[in-house]
């Protein structure tokens, strides 16, 4: 039997190895549309988050606000996003995602479901269900240790 400690090893790695299949799946559907992945990721955080300040969205992608600025410059560009300043103070600048930008988020989001929805298939219903609930506790419980940190 494993101990906690290699049992945690062989999770980490199976963590890191699903990281980078998604984010290389979503290089690729990023790359189909035209777009980096960042410039994707930005999308959905503005999709998922709704309008979002310049400052607000530098901390979500972790960078600096010269490459949030890059990002956002690229997407308003290419139509899916656009700039809306606010009206009390013209200092703070929130984006809003398009209908362009809303139909490739919620496109790649269906070919995403579509996939793990094949995968899902191979597992007996109880299976699923028990997946579903450890990764969710997983999630919760990680997000919780991080904001300690």
């Amino acid at each position: 039997m494993l101990e906690n400690r290699e049992l945690a090893g062989h999770l980490d790695h199976l963590l890191q190895r699903l990281t980078v299949s998604t984010q290389r799946q979503k290089s690729d559907f990023a790359e189909k549309f035209g777009i980096s992945r960042q410039q994707f990721e930005v999308l959905t955080i503005i999709f998922e988050k709704g309008q979002i300040t310049m400052g607000e969205l530098c901390k979500e992608i972790s960078s600096a606000c010269s490459t949030a600025t890059d990002l956002a410059d690229k997407l308003e560009r290419a139509g899916y996003v656009e700039r809306i300043r606010e009206k009390r103070d013209r200092r703070i600048v929130r984006l809003n995602i398009l209908p362009k930008g809303e139909k490739l988020v919620k496109s790649v989001i269906e070919t995403r479901t579509e996939r793990l929805e094949s995968i899902l298939e191979s597992f007996e219903q109880e299976d699923r269900m028990r997946i579903i609930g450890i990764l969710e506790t997983l999630s919760d419980k990680y997000e919780r240790l991080s904001r300690k940190e």
